[in-house]
């Protein structure tokens, strides 16, 4: 006998229950869908209605989105017109370059940044910028591209130098600002300030109200550690606080105990009161320090040979230069030494580049010594030539100081088995600007020393020569073979 199966017959009301909640998640749903058009509507719309520059782009610096203002700034026909082009198709090649190499910076770091720019049209006009930079990263968090924010800033700056000239009321640059604002009356009482004053003195906030006194402020906040003040003249220190904000133009730089830096503009108002605007330049003043630290390592890198830490040629050619200007300005002597290691090219044949980097160290050590006063400069000149820079020395003290030099190479005894002598020697070429008996160039100076030193190589080497004027008959000094 077949089996009867049992046919299953669910309730009405759990068909009408279901029922319900698949069409409730399906409305659900679609609602979601329409608020989440509704939002990127909202989205686009805020972003193409605001008044500061917003796109992004790709890694080659390509737009792929940008809003009408951005279109605005950079004078194309709309926002589309962007789409696909760099900056190098709306500015000048330098701005655009200085831009590229701003955004690549960003790009390496991986991190965001504000920057102000210089910005140049090809019409002519000029502009600032403030620019927040940001890398844009896709869900695995690989950089794919850039996010930039600019702000025209060329307003704020013009105000800036303007007030910094006149006594322009500050209320006309209210406006213009999004920094901390505060008012005090004749009597020192707080009648105004904005939101931005009171976030940066959080310590104080409580008791920074209309009606509250100045002294009283600042006393508190000295009491709570927020400002660093001398510790036993708080009273001189407000008292000079005070008074400063009676002043036609005062403008102070406050370090606060936290670590912040506000720089402070204050102006006094028609009725005896004062104005005062708080800027956070806390980040300008790490960027600053950061920035002093970079261009000195740099200018060290860029002035200073990386092998014997001398001067580089370059580095040599400023100095040689400013040092010849001064002696002709103030009619003193200048002299010039050339110095070749003797033989070099066998040194490094028979002991190798390593010993030879050794060989030209200890020579410049030598050449160091040699250097005595603030003003000597001593330099790498090329390869195995050195030269050294001599202000107001004469040829009899150059030569003094030349064979000071010659004897010192000879003292460190280090032996050179391709050279007669046996030992690393130096020929030295002595050239001497007298403005008392000539006039001649920079040009002039190098060529004498030049053709001495060339002399001395011919002598035999290992001796100091001066510069004489038959010399210049049998040699050019672009012409001289070095060994």
């Amino acid at each position: 006998m077949q089996a009867v199966l049992p046919q299953l017959a669910l309730p009405t009301p759990l068909l009408i229950f279901v029922s319900i909640m698949l069409s409730g998640l399906a409305l659900y749903q679609e609602r979601r869908r329409i608020e989440a058009l509704q939002s990127r509507r909202i989205y686009k719309a805020v972003v193409e209605a605001l008044p500061d520059c917003l796109n992004v782009k790709d890694l080659d610096g390509r737009f792929i989105a940008a809003n009408p203002a951005t279109a605005a700034l950079m004078h194309a026909t709309d926002a589309k017109a962007l789409i696909g082009k760099t900056d190098f198709d709306f500015y000048s090649q330098e701005t655009a370059r200085e831009f590229r190499e701003d955004e690549l910076a960003i790009l390496a770091a991986g991190v965001p940044s504000t920057i102000e720019q210089r910005l140049h049209h090809e019409d002519g006009t000029n502009g600032w910028l403030s620019t927040l930079k940001a890398p844009l990263r896709d869900q695995t968090g690989t950089i794919v591209g850039l996010i930039t924010h600019n702000r025209d800033i060329t307003t704020r700056r013009q105000l800036e130098d303007e007030l910094a000239e006149s006594r322009v009321r500050l209320a006309d640059a209210l406006t213009h600002m999004a920094d901390g604002l505060v008012m005090f009356d004749r009597d020192g009482k707080l009648v105004l300030s904005n939101a931005q004053y009171i976030a940066m003195f959080p310590q104080t906030a409580d008791i920074r109200v209309p009606g509250a006194d100045y002294r009283d402020i600042l006393r508190v906040s000295a009491a709570r550690g927020e400002q660093i003040v001398p510790p036993d003249g708080v009273e001189d220190w407000i008292g000079a606080i005070v008074a400063s904000r009676k002043l036609s133009s005062n403008r102070q730089e406050v370090w606060l105990a936290d670590g912040r830096w506000l720089d402070v503009r204050t102006r006094p108002t028609g009725d005896g009161g004062s104005l005062s605007v708080y800027s956070d330049i806390t980040d300008a003043k790490h960027v600053e320090a950061e920035l002093l630290a970079a261009n000195e390592k740099l200018h060290l890198l860029a002035s200073r040979d990386g092998l014997t830490e001398l001067l580089t040629r370059r580095a040599f050619d400023e100095a040689l230069a400013c040092e010849f200007a001064r002696g002709k300005r103030n009619t003193t002597p200048l002299s010039l030494l050339i110095i070749d290691v003797d033989w070099f090219k066998r040194f490094n044949d028979h002991y190798g580049h390593p010993a030879g980097d050794e060989c030209l160290r200890a020579v410049s050590g030598c050449i160091k010594a040699a250097a005595r006063r603030p003003a000597d400069a001593a330099a790498r000149y090329g390869g195995e030539e050195f030269a050294l820079i001599l202000p107001e020395t004469d040829a009899r003290g150059a030569f003094v100081i030349a064979e000071n030099l010659r004897t010192g190479v000879r003292d460190i005894k280090l032996a050179h088995a391709g050279s007669e002598k046996g030992i690393v020697t130096v020929s030295i070429g002595v050239g001497t600007f007298d403005p008392g008996s000539s006039s001649i160039e920079v040009a002039d100076l190098l060529r004498r020393a030049d053709e001495a030193l060339y002399g001395a190589k011919v002598a035999g080497r290992d001796r100091v020569h001066g510069w004489r004027p038959h010399l210049s008959e049998h040699h050019s000094a672009g012409a001289r073979r070095r060994q």
